[in-house]
């Protein structure tokens, strides 16, 4: 059975259905295996797209509540995450880094688009 929100995305875009489903199962399958980001441009190569393409893919998950865009911070130096943000404005807060002992500046960061599942439910119907 599908379920109604992948349903809605899908009725909206009928000549992307095929894609769609092909990212239900790519997220599924990242959940799955306890990645608890989906990274547009790893999405892109799983799935033979680019990543623009992947990029919109999500963004229609994204507009009907399937998953949420967020930013994941980095140490530029480290790779270390710092932090998750739901919002832009919230990058101003980013935490202390432990590993480098020290508040960067936002040159010294690396920023990294994402999306978080809000309802994997609606992904494990959608097949």
């Amino acid at each position: 059975m599908l379920s109604p929100k992948f349903g809605r995305v899908k009725q909206q875009h009928p000549g992307l259905t095929g894609l769609l489903d092909g990212l239900a199962s790519y997220i599924r399958r990242q959940a799955l295996s306890g990645q608890p980001y989906i990274i547009p441009k790893l999405a892109a190569s799983a799935l033979g797209l680019n990543d623009g393409e992947a990029f919109v893919l999500l963004e229609l998950l994204s507009e009907g509540r399937i998953l949420k865009r967020v930013y994941n911070v980095y140490c530029r130096d480290t790779g270390v995450l710092l932090a998750t943000v739901n919002d832009p404005k919230a990058l101003d807060d980013v935490p202390h880094c432990d590993f480098c002992d020290q508040t960067h500046a936002a040159h010294e960061l690396r920023l990294e688009l994402a999306y978080a599942p809000l309802d994997l439910d609606a992904l494990d119907k959608a097949a």
